[in-house]
């Protein structure tokens, strides 16, 4: 009797590979990967060769419904005795839908990342599917940088016309105030040389970022509020409000930033700049006085011993 409910039940709607790929075509798991990872590197995402990791902005779709929606799977049985041919009631072999989304345009090839918590293997055998010698790795960032391009690196052989950032306008803030956010590459057909790309993916609960946007960007956790030149006990009663802790500070020690732990900075002390740090976390760049000299300010993202920028810090 339970023989013949498994048969009768594996034969109700048997799905072959061929049958499922068809029930979302290219054109619109593109689309569909467009609209969970565009959300748009600063002016035009000049390529870099080794370059620092970029801070731009732009949201990726919650971890969940990027899961759900980009990583399908494609279910067929294996063939058996008896029954519905190609139907048993053995466990069915399942086929993971494609890591990157490759669309054809003109003389190039644009990618855009589908899966962000693929295995970086799975990324590297597409590319050379392809005949494109190129690796792919995702890094934790802050939440208006998920799912842009934060660094490149191609070989020095590498002609800017074989490799390009492909931008997205308008749901991102970068470091410079800009809003142009790069959300894959266009690869030349034919590109021989060899390359490089780090995405930006949401970072795992209590993993520090390793890129990311300005604190007061949109979805950042001091998105629209003021704090430079406030005092460090005022700031942190804003930031306790948001349920935002800072579990690092930096200091200008002549020209060296070093690091100071919670109650190590006194709460009358200044706040002269901010960058995220971990979900619900934010670093503060501290001082006695309401801003730093000219010279001593070190950039956004050093970390203890960088020495300062000669550029100082905006405190609009």
């Amino acid at each position: 009797m339970n023989r013949d409910i498994g048969t009768l039940v594996g034969g109700l709607a048997p799905v072959t590979d061929r049958q499922a790929a068809g029930l979302l075509p290219e054109d619109a798991a593109t689309a569909l990967a467009d609209r969970i990872t565009a959300t748009p590197v600063p002016t035009a995402a000049p390529r870099r060769r080794r370059s620092p990791l970029v801070f731009v902005g732009a949201p990726l779709a919650a971890a969940g419904l990027a899961c759900a929606a980009v990583t399908a799977v494609v279910v067929a049985h294996d063939g058996g005795s008896g029954g519905t041919p190609g139907v048993t009631s053995s466990s069915p072999r399942v086929k993971l839908a494609a890591a990157l989304a490759f669309t054809r345009k003109g003389e190039y090839i644009d990618v855009r990342v589908r899966d962000p918590l693929a295995d970086p293997k799975r990324y590297k055998e597409e590319f050379a599917a392809h005949g494109l010698n190129v690796t792919l790795s995702m890094v934790p960032a802050s939440p208006s940088i998920v799912g842009t391009v934060v660094m490149e690196e191609t070989s020095e052989n590498t002609d800017e016309r074989d490799f390009k950032t492909i931008t997205s306008k308008g749901d991102c803030q970068t470091g410079g105030g800009g809003d142009i956010c790069p959300v894959g590459v266009r690869i030349r057909i034919g590109y021989k040389g060899t390359a490089g790309i780090v995405f930006g993916r949401e970072a795992r609960p209590g993993e520090q970022y390793a890129s990311a946007a300005p604190a007061t960007a949109p979805g950042e956790a001091m998105h629209g509020m003021a704090f430079r030149k406030h005092r460090v006990g005022e700031v942190l009663a804003a930031l306790r409000k948001r349920h935002v802790t800072v579990p690092e500070y930096r200091v200008m020690v002549g020209n060296i930033s070093e690091g100071r732990k919670p109650g190590q900075v006194p709460p009358t002390w200044y706040v002269h700049d901010a960058t995220p740090w971990a979900k619900n976390q934010v670093l503060l760049f501290v001082g006695p006085k309401p801003t730093e000299e000219e010279g001593n300010q070190p950039p956004a993202s050093a970390p203890p011993g960088t020495p300062a920028s000669p550029t100082p810090t905006a405190t609009a």
